[in-house]
């Protein structure tokens, strides 16, 4: 998600200023976690003191990138293609699309598109790794870009376009390890973003 320059004004947030940098920061982390599978240097950034600190406040135990055999990554991987890529045992990746009308690329594709460009921000390849737009580790790297340059983009996504994240999130914790870790404190993440909403989202 690159940020172009916006001409348009901004209004306050529902929450205070210090508690939506922490949030979005919260945001873009998992954003990345269910987007990309771990490697090494992912570990080794998500063992940084801040993200550590954070993964570990919402219970999420982070492997040990030190390990030579670094074996747990082929395990993590292959969680990673069962709980996000291929869901097996009935369900589909977290894309709105697919949970909402059983299909990509559905309506929600171009409002988030919409809602991009009114905040003067571009769906770019590196963030989004080719993942669909309506993509849930796509949807909270908008919402934490847009809320400071567009904090009625951040309320419409917060507002709209996360009630349907519950079903593939319980799903991911039910397959427990990691990425059921991830999943819990995702979906409590998601129930926070969700309460920042400032007023009434109007088209």
């Amino acid at each position: 998600m690159s940020a172009r320059n916006s001409e348009r004004g901004t209004s306050e947030p529902g929450a205070p200023k210090q508690d939506l940098v922490a949030l979005a920061g919260a945001a873009r982390l998992f954003g990345d976690l269910l987007l990309h599978e771990v490697t090494v240097e992912s570990l080794r950034a998500m063992q940084e003191p801040g993200p550590l600190a954070l993964l570990a406040s919402v219970g999420v135990v982070v492997p040990d990138a030190s390990d030579p055999s670094q074996e747990f990554l082929d395990e993590l991987a292959s969680e990673y293609h069962a709980a996000l890529l291929a869901p097996t045992g009935g369900g589909a990746p977290p894309v709105a699309s697919l949970w909402i009308e059983g299909r990509f690329e559905g309506q929600i594709v171009s409002r988030l598109r919409v809602l991009a460009t009114s905040a003067a921000l571009e769906f770019g390849s590196e963030a989004a790794r080719g993942a669909p737009v309506d993509h849930l580790g796509v949807l909270l790297h908008l919402w934490a870009a847009s809320t400071e340059r567009a904090p009625w983009v951040a309320d419409e996504i917060a507002a709209e376009h996360l009630a349907w994240t519950h079903a593939p999130l319980q799903q991911m914790q039910g397959r427990g390890g990691f990425y059921g870790g991830v999943a819990v404190a995702a979906a409590e993440l998601v129930q926070v973003i969700k309460s920042t909403v400032a007023t009434p989202v109007t088209p």
